[in-house]
């Protein structure tokens, strides 16, 4: 899962991006004009994968992974040329897009726009996202309307009718990720990867006053939390991207002083996760402890070509304890002498804390 970290400058996205990761990139850099993405990869923290471990004593344990990408800001009176295509391009491969959106107050950190409006920033970088897509497309629908009118291709007419459809949307300042499409369809365009068609985790920066009400600034956003692939998260990111330089016995304790439950990377992973719709299957052998991120409804020949195309091309059968099960049994060699493990065709759905065994021959 790769996930792009976006918002105005001086909102704060580089110390969210040091908070998520334990990194150290300097903060501020890219509103002086720094242009290369921060990146950093950050193991999915899942306690059932540690506890796998014990049970099959493998050489290995391997977490799923999510890889944060941190990029410049755009800001409208200062675009240079071509910032925006740099910005784009960026970003077209993640999976979602996290917007860090400043609450917090401090008078030495300016705020480009005067003052701190957190829905009037919310909407005006999604229109920034909207500006983006709708160049994109209108050059795209130049060509394939020449195209069009000289092979007439079925498949560049479809197409065509598609970025018709998403240019009347963002000529109205809707975005793309509330525009319904029927799966062929979103096919022939998925390869645009479209910024506002991206699912949107709002992450409000607070201030360490803020976080005894985080509940209520949350719930000032309510508007964007109803509408489609929207999900809201609260991270003061100063003091996080303080405490995730520190040992996890100190972080912890400093956080439970707080009243902060659970680290801010445990948090944007979780909300990640429940905007994607994804869920968390296991693989395990005494080689290797592996969890895999896959979306919910997944079938088991698909689960299976997520650990390897010869897995779904040769599938015969699933093997398949829930994690629950097979904690409370102590081992899958018991699991199996109380037919509590069971055997599932291709079209088994897989549920989130699967341990699954794939049988397959190629």
């Amino acid at each position: 899962m790769r996930i792009g970290i976006i918002g105005l400058p001086f909102v704060g996205k580089t110390s969210i991006f040091n908070a998520l990761t334990s990194a150290s990139a300097k903060t501020g850099e890219f509103s002086l004009g720094a242009k290369e993405a921060n990146r950093a990869v950050v193991k999915v923290p899942d306690e059932r994968l540690y506890k796998l471990a014990p049970l099959y004593n493998p050489k290995k344990v391997t977490p799923a992974e999510v890889e944060y990408i941190d990029v410049a800001g755009l800001v409208k009176e200062t675009k240079e040329k071509g910032s925006e295509g740099e910005f784009y391009h960026s970003l077209r491969e993640v999976d979602e897009l996290a917007h860090v959106v400043r609450l917090f107050k401090d008078d030495n950190v300016i705020h480009v726009s005067g003052s701190i409006d957190s829905k009037r920033d919310i909407k005006s970088l999604d229109l920034d996202l909207m500006v983006i897509d709708l160049d994109i497309i209108e050059k795209r629908l130049k060509r394939l309307e020449k195209t069009v009118a000289s092979s007439k291709s079925e498949e560049d007419k479809r197409e065509l009718q598609v970025l018709d459809r998403f240019k009347e949307a963002l000529d109205n300042e809707i975005p793309l990720r509330e525009v319904d499409l029927p799966a062929e369809e979103a096919k022939l365009v998925r390869g645009y990867g479209f910024l506002s068609q991206k699912p949107l985790l709002l992450i409000l920066n607070l201030d360490e006053e803020q976080i005894k009400i985080k509940g209520k600034l949350e719930a000032e956003l309510s508007e964007f939390q109803q509408r489609k692939k929207i999900e809201v998260c609260s991270v003061c990111g100063k003091l996080e991207m303080e405490l995730s330089q520190l040992e996890n016995e100190d972080r912890k304790a400093f956080l439970d002083d707080l009243g902060i439950e659970e680290a801010a990377v445990n948090r944007v992973i979780k909300s990640s996760y429940k905007l994607l719709d994804l869920i968390s299957f296991f693989t395990a052998n005494e080689n290797e402890v592996k969890a895999w991120a896959i979306p919910s409804g997944t079938k088991a020949i698909k689960a299976a070509g997520t650990v390897h195309s010869d897995m779904e091309r040769g599938f015969i059968k699933a093997e398949v304890i829930g994690f629950d099960k097979l904690w409370e049994q102590g081992s899958i060699h018991q699991a199996k002498e109380k037919g509590v493990l069971g055997l599932e065709g291709k079209e088994y759905v897989v549920q989130d804390g699967d341990v699954i065994f794939f049988r397959f021959h190629v």
